[in-house]
């Protein structure tokens, strides 16, 4: 979609460290966020490579926080200039989205830039 309307991409990426929650602070905590980390390194460097192969402009950030507030803001933020947020539809069970509430139709809700949300599992 990128090459065809010669736009640039952001390719964001959350870790969302919180996750653990206090309880899982031991000494294996570092350690599982190191991992954390080095994981959204890599998928990003592949990200990054497979865009530019395809002949698009690229920027990635790795940022860390909670994904449905940090994909907002980077969005939102006017010095970035995003235009669309393409996001996939889930992510999380139909138990967590009732509960804490679903990062994508978090984005849609609160996001200023168009929002085009695609299935992210495929379907035979």
């Amino acid at each position: 979609m990128a090459k065809d309307w010669h736009a640039s991409l952001l390719l964001l990426h959350v870790t969302d460290i919180n996750q653990f929650g206090g309880y899982a602070r031991g000494l294996a905590y570092t350690e599982v966020i190191a991992s954390m980390r080095e994981n959204a390194t890599e998928l990003m460097t592949r990200a990054k490579e497979l865009a530019t192969a395809a002949g698009v402009t690229v920027t990635t950030a790795n940022l860390e926080g909670a994904p449905k507030q940090q994909i907002t803001d980077v969005a939102n933020d006017a010095e970035n200039g995003i235009d669309l947020i393409v996001i996939g539809k889930s992510g999380t069970n139909a138990f967590s989205r009732l509960v804490v509430g679903s990062t994508t139709t978090y984005v849609v809700q609160h996001a200023h830039p168009n929002v085009f949300v695609i299935n992210d599992i495929a379907e035979d």
